[in-house]
């Protein structure tokens, strides 16, 4: 036990003596002292440094912020589609002049200027024949010698001549009227009628219908 206190006494001796051998540097005039390592300093320049960055985008940013309104898109009305308007014009019957009186030379003479009825007619339908006629020969057509009758064509008439009702004098005009019946069977059927004054029989008063 004693020898073991013994080394150790020894042992811290030595230690305490080489110890006091080392040298100490000596410190230069005018030298500055090592400076010292803070282990913070890197953490600081860091937070300066975004500090630094964060004031520098203060001064250059816009105080205040801009305000965007928007802008509506002015809505385009579509123009409307053009409408082309179509206008037939109206068929219009205009009657023939009639020819001047005497025109022929002639001293029985006629201008037929209408005749009804109009297409179709139907299937044995009664209807009444008209034709317009106007004297313009030289003389007039007396009511004692004159009557119109039927001539030529399909028989479709009830009665197959009429006495003039009065005389018909140069340029004036008169309707002959004559009672019909229709065919019973579809088709195209005319019938001709003639004023007949004496022995003489002119102005052919034609009629044509279609009986569909």
């Amino acid at each position: 036990m004693i020898r073991r206190r013994y080394r150790t006494s020894l042992l811290i001796t030595i230690t305490l003596l080489m110890l006091a051998c080392v040298p100490t540097l000596p410190t230069l005039p005018g030298s500055a002292p090592l400076p010292t390592l803070d282990p913070n300093s890197p953490l600081t320049a860091i937070v300066e440094t975004a500090g630094a960055a964060a004031t520098q985008t203060a001064r250059f940013a816009p105080t205040e912020t801009p305000t965007i309104t928007p802008t509506r898109t002015p809505s385009i009305t579509p123009s409307p589609t053009p409408t082309f308007l179509f206008l037939v014009p109206p068929t219009l019957t205009v009657p023939p002049t009639m020819m001047p009186v005497g025109s022929s030379g002639l001293e029985y003479d006629c201008q037929v200027l209408s005749v009804e009825p109009a297409n179709p007619v139907e299937a044995s339908s009664s209807f009444t024949a008209r034709w317009l006629v106007a004297n313009v020969g030289n003389s007039a057509w007396d009511r004692n010698d004159a009557d119109y009758r039927y001539t030529d064509g399909y028989r479709m008439h009830i009665q197959n001549i009429y006495d003039f009702e009065a005389s018909i004098s140069p340029g004036v005009t008169a309707e002959f009227t004559v009672a019909m019946q229709a065919p019973p069977s579809s088709g195209t059927y005319s019938t001709s009628w003639r004023i007949t004054i004496g022995q003489r029989r002119f102005c052919p008063m034609d009629l044509t219908i279609t009986v569909p």
